[in-house]
């Protein structure tokens, strides 16, 4: 069930930010609106989201984006795989570059790990993980 809210007009260029409700770092949702700031685009979230309500920091986000007025677009998926990341950035000509967490973080929920669609992306990936301590 997608949920759009318009901040201001659509632009041209976007940041596709894939995100597992378990797996949302402060430093990734930094890292997504940094990119979307310096590249003048908005923000397309898929998000894996089981309940009704947004994980927290995901919310937080949001809250910094309608502040700012930057367009962004919010779909919910109960289950996300790689393949359907990199179907979404090629079919879509706006998407400027993907972010997520992490390449293994994402391989966890593969369910066939023999292939690598990140391979297959049009654009530029960019991980961004939290540092190990």
């Amino acid at each position: 069930m997608p949920c759009k809210e318009l901040t201001q007009t659509e632009p041209k260029r976007k940041v596709l930010l894939a995100v597992r409700e378990d797996s949302i770092d402060p430093r990734l949702l930094t890292s997504a609106l940094s990119l979307c700031k310096r590249m003048d685009a908005g923000l397309e979230i898929l998000a894996i989201v089981s309940g009704e309500t947004l994980p927290q920091a995901l919310e937080a986000l949001l809250d910094v984006l309608r502040k700012e007025k930057l367009y962004y677009s919010l779909t919910r998926k109960p289950a996300l795989r790689r393949r359907d990341i990199v179907d979404y950035a090629n079919t879509h000509e706006c998407i400027a570059a993907v972010v997520i967490d992490s390449l293994e973080g994402w391989e966890l929920l593969a369910q066939d790990r023999n292939s690598d669609p990140w391979k297959k992306l049009e654009c530029p990936l960019v991980t961004a993980a939290p540092r190990k301590n």
